[in-house]
């Protein structure tokens, strides 16, 4: 009787060793799996950008270069951020030697006004500029206020972000030394065109949209840059885009 017993008993331990067994296998194999899974998925991740790519519409934004580029690039930036002046001071040269000049790059603005009141005024401005006097006009004024932070910010004065600097004034005075006193005429009432301040608008809730939280935000084809102040970080964004056949 005891005999029969302890068989019985031996006989559910093994089923139950053989159960356990089983599940072990089962998790080792799906914890392999998981992590192959992982491993892939990781291979196709950039080391220069977010694998999310954006849609964003920039058919009634400045652009510079040619317009048949296969690589586009955005920005969004405020023309009172310090970083934003870094931009298009430190690497927008070497970017436009390197790639917007040899037709590789297009590269467009979209405003992202959110320092100060000039913030909005200088995007406001801006929009009225390409309206009125085009795309070539635009870019010499975004160029000149962008050297402008040179002075505003010379010697560390971070607290000049928060003074109204770049006034209607200033903006007025940039533009008859640019372009003269006949086309700044045209501008008289750009401050007052709802339309302008409708652009800004739509440019910032997009951003929104689009994961801007600083500025200068770089997508390269829809997709973020992750350091926007390293020029080879873009570099390597943009070369990643053209090895991999990634037009736009």
């Amino acid at each position: 009787m005891t005999n029969r017993k302890t068989k019985k008993k031996l006989s559910g331990d093994h089923l139950f060793g053989f159960i356990m067994t089983a599940l072990v296998i089962l998790i080792l194999l799906s914890l392999f799996l998981f992590s192959d899974k992982l491993r892939r998925d990781d291979s196709n991740a950039s080391e220069y950008t977010s694998n999310t790519e954006y849609s964003i519409d920039i058919k009634n934004e400045p652009v510079l270069g040619d317009k048949n580029a296969p690589i586009t690039i955005v920005e969004y930036g405020d023309y009172k951020c310090p970083a934003c002046g870094y931009f298009a001071n430190g690497i927008m040269p070497q970017l436009e030697a390197d790639y917007i000049s040899t037709g590789k790059v297009k590269f467009a603005f979209k405003n992202f006004p959110f320092i100060y009141t000039d913030s909005a005024r200088a995007a406001l401005y801006a929009e009225g500029i390409y309206d009125k006097l085009g795309n070539d006009a635009f870019w010499k004024l975004h160029k000149t206020i962008y050297e402008y932070q040179n002075t505003i910010y010379a010697d560390k004065n971070s607290q000049n972000e928060h003074k109204d600097i770049l006034t209607e004034k200033y903006l007025n005075k940039t533009v008859v030394e640019l372009f003269g006193k006949e086309k700044a005429s045209s501008l008289k009432d750009v401050m007052d065109n709802d339309d302008y301040a409708k652009e800004v608008k739509t440019d910032y809730k997009q951003g929104k949209s689009d994961d801007v939280s600083s500025t200068p935000s770089i997508y390269v084809n829809g997709k973020k840059v992750y350091d926007p102040l390293s020029y080879d970080s873009v570099k390597g964004a943009i070369e990643e885009a053209l090895n991999n056949g990634d037009t736009k």
